[in-house]
């Protein structure tokens, strides 16, 4: 009876370890996202160093490899979970074929707020500015995954809005441009501040405003290319 219970202790005590264990690997992992994001969205993919994101964890070096596998490994899943986030965060809207000019300010809304995100998660878009400006071999995921959805869905809508006429080629240069001006409120936000005065920002630039007048724009462009 004795030796019953004490194997049963035994296993208790087993179990209690292995959860432990499991528990601090997972608190290790998640330690070592959450510094690798900031770090790698600063420094830059060849600038960051296993060492500076171990450190900023505090970790020992060697959980890289054990979780990750190499450095790459552990930038793979920065760049999923981050996908993975503002996807959750700023989902691609659904297309209604009925409605493609209420679509059209949809996708242009979710572009812009996935772009001008500025609070805590800020090092989010600077990270995928980097990859855009210096592609890793991680490139080809993100804008398949990420990219792809969005521009996809926009080309449709664009196709509908031209009335389905006009060459591929020409429903794409209207999507890199409706993408374009997005953009630039993001790479260009420093210009913005010189030029345009503060009062001026908080009314006009937030991301409705926007919204409303890059679809306006891509709308009278759209109207253009649909006259015979």
């Amino acid at each position: 009876m004795t030796k019953t219970v004490n194997n049963a202790l035994q296993s208790l005590r087993n179990t209690d370890g292995e959860i432990r264990s499991n528990e601090r690997s997972l608190d290790t992992r998640s330690r070592i996202l959450g510094s690798a994001g900031p770090v790698f969205a600063a420094q830059g993919y060849t600038g960051a160093t296993v060492r500076e994101i171990c450190s900023t964890a505090g970790v020992n070096i060697a959980s890289v490899g054990y979780h990750f596998g190499d450095k790459l490994g552990l930038y793979r899943e920065v760049i999923h979970d981050l996908r993975l986030a503002r996807e959750k965060r700023f989902p691609t809207p659904n297309t209604d074929p009925q409605q493609p000019r209420e679509t059209l300010q949809a996708l242009v809304n979710t572009l812009l707020a996935r772009m001008l995100i500025t609070e805590e998660a800020a090092w989010e878009t600077e990270l995928l500015m980097r990859e855009m400006q210096n592609p890793t071999p991680v490139f080809e995921s993100i804008v398949e995954e990420f990219f792809r959805p969005l521009f996809d869905q926009l080309t449709e809508t664009l196709r509908l809005l031209v009335n389905g006429e006009l060459p591929e080629h020409t429903v794409q240069h209207l999507a890199f441009s409706t993408v374009g001006q997005c953009l630039y409120y993001r790479v260009g936000a420093q210009a913005i501040q010189v030029l345009i005065t503060e009062q001026q920002r908080v009314a006009y630039y937030d991301i409705e405003s926007l919204s409303q007048h890059i679809t306006a724009v891509m709308l009278a462009a759209c109207d253009n290319f649909a006259k015979p």
